[in-house]
């Protein structure tokens, strides 16, 4: 249960356990990215981080692979922001 402004607000658990693995692959993804940028003395275009991890973690709710998801993700983003 959360408490909002006085107000109970009741969330399943499994959406809330569920919302709390999106979160932990999202910044997983975003430390791996920025660590990989940042190691080929480059930076990503704005968004390009969020954008790639939200559409990794998206993909591996679908139950894809993180390889699958990954390499899914990252063609969707190449395509979006230009090689980097």
């Amino acid at each position: 249960m959360v408490v909002l402004g006085g107000s109970a607000l009741f969330v399943p658990a499994s959406v809330s356990a569920q919302n709390m693995v999106v979160q932990i692959i999202q910044n997983q993804c975003s430390r791996a990215m920025n660590a990989d940028f940042k190691a080929a003395g480059k930076t990503p275009p704005p968004g390009m981080v969020q954008d790639t991890c939200n559409c990794v973690a998206e993909r591996i709710e679908k139950l894809d692979s993180i390889e699958a998801a990954k390499t899914f993700c990252v063609k969707q983003s190449t395509a979006k922001y230009g090689a980097v």
